[in-house]
Formats: C-alpha cells, sequence, structure tokens
C-alpha cells in the first residue's frame, strides 16, 4: 500500500465521528437486549461466541489475581464487565465518549466500576503496560497500514499476549464490500477492511510475536478471526 494512501487523523475523525453516532445507536442495540432483525440477531450471537473463546483463552492463560488488561476499543463495555466481575484490573479504553459513557454507567450497575478505569483514546495512542491486551472488532476498521501502525502500538503495550480480532481477506466478501461502495452513503456502515494474511504475518513477525492460537468464528451475517498472539 501506498504510505500516502492512508492519512490516520482522517481516519480517527471519521471512526470517533460514526461512533458517536450512527455507530453507537447500531452497536449498542445490537451488544444491549433489544429486539433485532435476524441478520443482526446472528451478529450479535457471534460476538457472543467471540468473546466467550476469547475470555476461555484469557483464563487458561492462569494470570495471578488483579493482573492488568487493556480492553482496547472497549465498546458498550461487555468484555470489560465480564473480566472485572473475574478481578482483573482492567483499562477499558474507546475513540468515542459515548461508548465510554455507556461502559461506564453498565459497570456502575453491575457493581464493577471500581475495577476499571474508563478513558476516551485511540487504540494507537493509548499508553502503559498491562499483562494483557485485548482488542475486539476494532481492527477491522483498519486498512493494513493503519492496521501495522495500531497493532505495532497494541504489541508494545505488554511482554505477555495480545487477543484480538480481524477480518481476513476473501475475495467474494472484498467483491461485495467493493459494490456496496456504490450504495447511498446512508445505507453503507463503516467498511470493514479485510487484511491479507501476509500482511498479518508481517504485523505479528515485526511486532516480535508468535502465534498462541486461531480460530475463525462464522455465525450467520458475522465473520471474524480471532487470534492470540504472545511476545
Amino acid at each position: 500500500m501506498n504510505s500516502t494512501s492512508f492519512n490516520a487523523e482522517e481516519h480517527k475523525k471519521m471512526l470517533r465521528s460514526y461512533f458517536n453516532g450512527q455507530g453507537f445507536q447500531r452497536w449498542a442495540s445490537i451488544y444491549g437486549d433489544d429486539k433485532l432483525s435476524t441478520v443482526r440477531k446472528t451478529v450479535r450471537e457471534g460476538h457472543t461466541v467471540m468473546m466467550d473463546k476469547a475470555f476461555e483463552w484469557l483464563r487458561k492463560l492462569a494470570l495471578p489475581p488483579e493482573s492488568s488488561v487493556l480492553d482496547a476499543g472497549c465498546g458498550t463495555g461487555l468484555f470489560s464487565i465480564r473480566i472485572a466481575k473475574e478481578g482483573y484490573k482492567v483499562k477499558a479504553v474507546d475513540i468515542a465518549s459515548q461508548m465510554v459513557d455507556k461502559a461506564k454507567a453498565d459497570a456502575i450497575k453491575k457493581g464493577v466500576a471500581k475495577n476499571i478505569d474508563f478513558e476516551v483514546n485511540t487504540i494507537e495512542s493509548v499508553k502503559g503496560k498491562y499483562d494483557v491486551v485485548v482488542c475486539f472488532d476494532v481492527l477491522i476498521h483498519y486498512p493494513a497500514e493503519g492496521f501495522a501502525q495500531a497493532f505495532k502500538n497494541l504489541s508494545s503495550l505488554t511482554n505477555g499476549s495480545v487477543i484480538y480480532t480481524y477480518a481476513p481477506y476473501n475475495k467474494i466478501l472484498a467483491f461485495q464490500h467493493w459494490l456496496g461502495g456504490f450504495f447511498p452513503k446512508k445505507e453503507r456502515r463503516t467498511t470493514i477492511q479485510m487484511i491479507k494474511d501476509e500482511d498479518m504475518q508481517k504485523a505479528i513477525a515485526t511486532a516480535g510475536m508468535t502465534i498462541v492460537n486461531k480460530e475463525k468464528i462464522s455465525w450467520g451475517f458475522y465473520h471474524t478471526m480471532l487470534m492470540h498472539v504472545k511476545h
């Protein structure tokens, strides 16, 4: 990819605008208890399957009590709240203040807010050192160059594991996304950015990490690759 083709600041601006507006309504509904269309219901179910598997992988690490976990792109806080209940010390970060506000309100309701430090920030700019970094259904919004930048930062924030999802490249889906570009803007969501295997391998190698586990999650209209890599 041409280095001038990706504008990080413009990309962040677009994501912030989407997830504080239409995206917040869409995903808060999917992550919540609202009645959904058949398509969105499968996305909710697939997302739940993915989070259950990620939670299983996290527990298998057998980390000491009160280990720190960064939830990068925490959304409405589903995973942050779940692991805070287990006693982890969580840093929950999202680019959209609306998402963080909802996550914080839900954490207070569930009685785990004391275990979670909330922050409005981007996954490229968040700082600190954590025992584990998790990042779910966030990197799917980054094209290859932006993905490499974000992944490099996330991997630098731990000496341990990163558990994350990405959208693997698929020719048929790529064509459908290309066609989708011709629909009116109001009918579109943020574009899913598929990463080619060689770009993923390069990002992992550049970060000095190795693959521990990978699992494809396909459930109705929800498709993602769940990865566990470590230093």
